[in-house]
């Protein structure tokens, strides 16, 4: 059998050549292949077969028939095969044709999608730039319209769009309806701080919102506008450094939630929580190297003159004191911040961290030591400030003396009353007058609180970002003092912190005869006047 025999000539020489060796086969041995009905048949039990007398007489004209028939049957089963292989083709190339149609369609689709989109951000641009020679009311209207003709321009091209295709969403957000979403913002009133940025906005509410004069305040905001001034995006605009700055010392002044913030700026919860975060870490950084510093030598001298002045005692620079602000309990160490004192107190589990301070005779912090578990005593706190690792150590204190309370243990820097009972005349005027010196920061960690409401309860500031707020209520404490800023009474604070005495409050013998050198001169050189008796 040759492969020219057959009428198909679109087909090539491998595409059959395992059809033609199978029927190859076939024709040389057809009984292999069980197909003894298209050839001779020698079986006689069969008595529908033809005699064999017949057969005989057939002879060789016979077997030519037979063969020829063979090979009929053969080429129509060959036939029918390469038939319905064509029609498999014919399938495959009719599928090919309507996939492309529709890659097609799809794809001139988008292109059409990114034209629309093209021209919608040009739109929006332009609207940005006219936005800045606009007030704010104005802008919003303007970014408003862009927005709602940027999705009036999608919805008419998907519209025309063919409906077999399926595009993608342009623009995130609720969705509008089941075949694609519409761009969204929740809309926010930002009526109170515009009404509270207009300069012609009372004094004394805007001290009583902010706990600070408009002056102080545009004195920050000029001083971070560097660090927190963000760029304008193409979709919006960056809050302005003002508002930043406002959300962050409002937050601290006010103690109040963030949902509450977030009404009065008309900004999100999250972002408000952001904004405090970021503008707390600008004034750590940038303002408290300025504003909260150990003073220089002039400055301690004149420290010495205003403390002696007052209170008798001589070489005096400071006073120490250490506050605890209340937090929720941490999910790690839970054990390191609970406050003993301060549950058995108020019979309520109490957890804390801890705020340890040195004032000047202006009641300025000059030296602080934030974020220490709320477990430590005062003594455990001072070992590990950098007031007693650096300072003390290097010998900036020598011929200086910082005042604390019974807290506190005597050191050759560090000067604490009398702890014992029964005291003397000479130790209880002494006393007195480490009172008079320790009052200074206690007034100033009460102004601190009292200024600063956000002190006053559990904040919920995650601890890693605890110090830098509390740090940041320091340095904007400091500012107010430095500025005359007067605080209002009805926000002064009573701070309530138990004093443990240390088990080893004596640290320095030569301390303990100064000590008792100035309670001497107090008394019988009538320094300490008539105020023991």
């Amino acid at each position: 059998m040759e492969i020219s025999a057959f009428p198909f000539p679109y087909l090539q020489d491998d595409e059959c050549s395992h059809f033609l060796g199978l029927f190859q086969d076939m024709d040389s041995s057809p009984s292999g292949f069980g197909l003894e009905g298209f050839g001779n048949d020698n079986t006689n039990n069969n008595p529908k077969k033809r005699p064999r007398k017949e057969d005989e007489e057939a002879g060789a004209g016979g077997g030519a028939v037979n063969g020829s028939s063979n090979k009929a049957a053969f080429g129509d089963i060959l036939a029918t095969l390469l038939l319905l292989d064509e029609e498999a083709k014919q399938q495959q190339e009719q599928w090919d044709f309507e996939t492309n149609r529709e890659k097609s369609l799809l794809e001139a689709n988008h292109k059409k999608k990114v034209n629309t989109m093209d021209g919608y951000y040009n739109q929006l641009q332009g609207h940005y730039s006219e936005a800045g020679e606009t007030d704010s009311s104005r802008s919003k209207r303007a970014r408003k319209s862009a927005v709602a003709a940027a999705v009036s321009a999608v919805a008419s091209a998907e519209d025309a769009a063919p409906p077999p295709v399926q595009t993608a969403d342009i623009a995130s957000g609720s969705g509008s309806g089941p075949g694609h979403r519409r761009l969204w913002v929740k809309e926010r009133t930002t009526d109170w701080w515009d009404r509270v940025s207009r300069p012609d906005f009372p004094e004394e509410e805007f001290r009583r919102e902010f706990r600070m004069s408009k002056s102080t305040f545009d004195l920050i905001c000029e001083e971070l506008d560097a660090t927190v001034t963000k760029k304008n995006t193409m979709l919006r605009d960056a809050i302005p450094a003002p508002k930043r700055v406002g959300v962050c010392v409002w937050r601290l002044a006010t103690g109040a939630p963030l949902r509450h913030v977030s009404e009065r700026f008309g900004l999100g919860i999250s972002t408000c929580h952001k904004l405090v975060i970021e503008v707390c870490r600008a004034i750590y950084d940038v303002l408290m190297p300025k504003y909260l510093r150990w003073p220089s030598d002039s400055e301690i001298q004149s420290a010495k003159q205003k403390f002696e002045s007052i209170h008798k005692i001589p070489n005096v620079v400071g006073s120490i004191y250490t506050t605890h602000i209340p937090i929720i309990a941490p999910k790690v160490q839970v054990a390191a911040y609970f406050n003993k004192r301060h549950t058995e107190r108020n019979q309520k589990t109490s957890y804390s961290i801890t705020v340890q301070g040195v004032v000047n005779s202006d009641g300025i912090f000059t030296d602080v030591c934030i974020g220490n578990p709320g477990s430590l005593t005062d003594d455990q706190i001072l070992e590990k400030s950098s007031l007693s690792r650096q300072r003390a150590a290097r010998g900036m204190l020598r011929d200086s003396w910082i005042v604390g309370n019974a807290g506190f243990p005597l050191t050759d820097w560090l000067l604490v009353p009398y702890a014992r009972q029964n005291l003397t005349w000479t130790q209880h005027a002494f006393n007195e007058s480490i009172g008079g010196i320790q009052k200074t920061a206690v007034e100033a960690f009460e102004r601190l609180k009292g200024r600063w409401a956000c002190l006053q309860k559990r904040t919920e500031v995650k601890l890693l970002d605890l110090p830098y707020v509390l740090g940041a209520c320091c340095v904007l404490h400091n500012i107010c003092e430095m500025r005359k800023e007067e605080m209002s009474p009805e926000l002064k604070f009573e701070v309530f912190d138990d004093v443990t005495v240390p088990e080893n409050n004596l640290r320095s013998a030569n301390a303990v005869n100064t000590r008792d050198h100035i309670s001497h001169n107090l008394l019988h050189r009538g320094l300490a006047g008539t105020r023991t008796l």
